[in-house]
């Protein structure tokens, strides 16, 4: 069986023949076709113009349609970032989107005079705040953003029923997931690793009353900490046991969890600290640490620039260096051991900060994927996308701000 998981959900696309489709006649043209089931361009539109203003949003209250002609440097500007960033995600939750609706009837479902209700009951609402009760009125305005009430309302429609396939699915819940789905999920989706933390340049000292300083090395812990250093890369990331040790000659034969209790300035995590298996290149650029872990194979160990913001309630000084709160600053060197992901480790009680609610999220995503997955490759048709498709960009659609702001409140 095919796997699939969020990350890599284009592979459900790209194993299937893209064909695109003639012209057809009428105002409002399909951009997705999938046999009886469509997407038109006005629910497309809706659809682009809806995510556009949610990323937006989360990136920060200041960005508008504006922005996407903003320079952000290298001759690029936010527009093509954006589109770099967001376009694939997007693209995949339309044909997901589309997939449910075909499997919706498969599956047997159907919506009750309730849930038709509410979706009538809540374009009506939109229709009312911005058109005053009336449909002509509220099209004048949505015109500008590529849509119309009708567009609107069978997309209401299609997101039900795609959320009535979701619970049928994984259950109201998520009580229907399998404890080896989310193994699977997690064995695909994270690594571990664990870091062995040399500080050269300052250590915590707690004096009379009890309150935690954070005092500079003097001359001599300084030149003491950088030899540990020297030796630790030596030991574990050249592996030269020629080399003549000094501080670490009767610990050539501890283990790195050994050493990392015996010289680690930082003994958080001793379980190993959990990341994404497939980190974005923010990620990366993000964490140092992270990246070394990626980079390296199970067992394997780089060392890299430890540094962090000072986030302490004192400034540590010595005359020529000082570092105030807030500052970002190097303090040592970090050894970064890839370790083998462990069964289960989702589950431990010490490795909650690492899997919340987001780990859940994402196993149901992968679970739910996975039928889209099944049932794309049941169907005795393919999908086909129009070629105005590429007519289509993040910065040539409006920020859908109707509906935005009449769910998630006034500007």
């Amino acid at each position: 069986m095919k796997r699939i998981i969020c990350h890599t959900l284009c592979l459900i696309f790209t194993v299937l023949l893209l064909i695109p489709m003639l012209s057809a006649c009428g105002k409002d043209k399909n951009i997705y076709e999938l046999g009886e089931y469509a997407i038109t361009e006005k629910e497309y539109n809706y659809l682009m113009g809806m995510f556009k203003k949610r990323a937006l949003a989360s990136l920060g209250g200041s960005l508008t349609d504006d922005s996407f002609e903003t320079e952000i440097g290298d001759g690029h500007t936010f527009g093509e970032y954006f589109e770099a960033r967001y376009r694939d995600g997007f693209e995949q939750s339309v044909m997901t989107l589309l997939y449910s609706q075909s499997l919706f009837d498969e599956l047997g479902l159907s919506l009750t005079d309730e849930e038709k209700s509410t979706i009538n009951a809540t374009a009506t609402a939109i229709i009312a705040y911005y058109g005053n009760y009336n449909e002509g009125e509220f099209n004048k305005l949505a015109k500008d953003y590529g849509f119309d009430d009708e567009a609107m309302r069978h997309v209401y429609e299609m997101q039900f029923k795609e959320n009535k396939v979701r619970q049928h699915l994984l259950g109201i819940d998520n009580e229907n997931i399998k404890e080896s789905e989310r193994e699977e999920y997690y064995q695909e989706t994270y690594l571990r690793y664990k870091m062995l933390i040399v500080n050269t340049l300052y250590k915590l000292h707690t004096d009379s009353s009890g309150e935690v300083k954070f005092v500079l090395l003097d001359e001599y812990e300084k030149a003491e900490r950088e030899l540990l250093s020297k030796e630790l890369r030596e030991l574990l990331v050249n592996k030269n046991m020629e080399y003549d040790y000094i501080l670490l000659k009767d610990d050539l034969n501890l283990s790195f969890d050994e050493l990392w209790e015996k010289y680690s300035d930082d003994t958080y995590y001793p379980g190993g600290i959990y990341g994404p298996a497939h980190p974005t290149e923010e990620q990366l650029s993000g964490s140092n640490t992270l990246s070394a872990a990626y980079e390296s194979k199970v067992g394997e160990v780089k060392v890299v620039t430890a540094k962090r913001y000072f986030e302490g309630n004192a400034s540590l000084e010595d005359g020529n260096t000082t570092i105030k709160p807030g500052d970002y600053f190097e303090y040592g060197d970090v050894f970064v051991k890839r370790l083998e992901l462990n069964e289960g480790g989702y589950d431990k009680k010490a490795n909650r900060e690492f899997f919340g609610e987001s780990f859940e999220a994402g196993v149901a995503n992968a679970v739910y994927y996975k039928a889209i997955l099944n049932h794309a490759d049941s169907l005795p048709y393919d999908i086909m996308i129009s070629d105005k498709l590429a007519e289509y960009t993040f910065a040539s659609v409006k920020s859908n701000e109707l509906d935005y702001y009449f769910f998630e409140g006034d500007k």
